[in-house]
């Protein structure tokens, strides 16, 4: 489990919107069938990581700390279009492991003694 990240209300909103746009750059590349909407996501991530350069950057720093896929990368990586079927699936991979790493930083309260009880902590389904 990654160490707790604090995230304030518009930091999750800003990791939400990642996780969705990869997400959607992943289901269009298995379904391939709206071109359109990879560019739209692939101009989002852009977007998003221009726009909050510094966020990116921490959750990429923990994602390289705990040996989980680097959201930063994956982006940058997003560009080349993959050549065959064994290029797609491993980037539909690495889009799964970066959102799962994400979704999980999003569900983390923000309050660290809910991560300090150890009885809550075995709750959480995440």
């Amino acid at each position: 489990m990654p160490p707790h990240l604090p995230l304030t209300a518009t930091e999750r909103e800003k990791l939400g919107a990642l996780v969705n746009n990869i997400s959607i750059y992943a289901a269009q590349i298995i379904t391939r069938t709206l071109a359109g909407l990879v560019t739209t996501a692939l101009g989002n991530l852009t977007k998003l990581k221009n726009e909050q350069e510094e966020l990116i950057k921490r959750v990429d720093e923990l994602a390289r700390e705990q040996g989980e896929e680097s959201p930063l990368r994956l982006i940058e990586d997003l560009r080349r279009v993959p050549a065959d079927v064994a290029q797609m699936l491993t980037l539909v991979r690495r889009c799964l492991a970066a959102s799962a790493f994400l979704g999980h930083l999003l569900a983390q309260p923000n309050d660290p003694q809910l991560t300090a009880d150890p009885m809550k902590r075995e709750t959480l389904l995440h």
